[in-house]
C-alpha cells in the first residue's frame, strides 16, 4: 500500500522548499517534510517502478521501500547531492534487485522513434501493433542492464542525460552510448517483426 500524506499537514510546509531543504529537514526530525516529499515524488516513483517490473502491488511495495530507506537514511544525505538523482538511485537498485527475480513486462506506450520502425498504425494493425509491443517488451528485457535503466529514465521518465549518468553511476557520454545502443537494439527487434509481418 502507499505512503498517504495529508492535505493539510502539506499546507503546513513552504512549497518553495526544495527537495534538498525539505531532505535535510526530515534528518532532523520533521516527519511533515517527508510526508511532503512523498507527495512530490509518490506518483512518478510509482510509474518508474511499474515500468522496471510490471507489476503494479510489487511496483508499490518497492516506491514505499525506497521512500522508508531515505528517511532512514535522511541523517548521511549530502546535501550538495540532488535528491531527485539521489531517490531514484535507490529505487533503480531495487527495481534491478526485483527484475534479477522474474521476468519483466514493460510498456503499454512506445517511443516516437521506435514506432516509426513498426511501420503503419492504421487500425487493421492493432493486432500487429500488440505484437510489437510484446516483442519490445521482450526486447527491453534482454537489453544490458545500464542500457534498460538509461532507456526508461531518459524516454519516460523525463530524466536529463546529466541526471540519468548520476543515478545510474556512469559519465554523460555513456548515457548517451547506452542509448544509442539500446534504441538501435529496439529499431532491429521491430526492423526483423516488420520483415515478417503478414501482408
Amino acid at each position: 500500500m502507499l505512503l498517504r500524506v495529508s492535505s493539510w499537514k502539506e499546507n503546513q510546509l513552504s512549497k518553495a522548499d526544495s527537495d534538498e531543504e525539505l531532505i535535510v529537514k526530515v534528518g532532523q526530525g520533521d516527519i511533515r517534510a517527508f510526508e511532503l516529499l512523498v507527495s512530490r515524488h509518490q506518483k512518478s516513483a510509482l510509474r518508474a517502478a511499474q515500468r522496471f517490473v510490471s507489476d503494479r502491488q510489487e511496483a508499490e511495495d518497492l516506491a514505499q521501500e525506497a521512500f522508508l530507506i531515505i528517511f532512514r537514511k535522511a541523517k548521511h544525505y549530502e546535501p550538495k547531492a540532488s535528491f531527485k538523482t539521489w531517490f531514484f538511485t535507490i529505487l533503480l537498485n531495487l527495481c534491478r534487485n526485483s527484475v534479477k527475480k522474474k521476468k519483466p513486462i514493460y510498456f503499454d506506450t512506445l517511443p516516437p522513434e521506435i514506432v516509426e520502425t513498426a511501420g503503419s498504425d492504421d487500425p487493421a494493425s492493432q493486432f500487429d501493433r500488440r505484437q510489437i509491443q510484446r516483442a519490445l517488451a521482450d526486447a527491453i528485457a534482454r537489453l544490458p542492464e545500464n542500457q534498460r535503466a538509461a532507456f526508461i529514465l531518459c524516454h519516460y521518465e523525463n530524466f536529463s542525460y546529466a541526471e540519468a549518468a548520476k543515478t545510474i553511476g556512469v559519465s554523460v557520454k555513456a548515457v548517451e552510448s547506452l542509448l544509442v545502443r539500446a534504441k538501435r537494439a529496439l529499431r532491429e527487434e521491430l526492423a526483423w517483426l516488420r520483415k515478417n509481418r503478414t501482408p
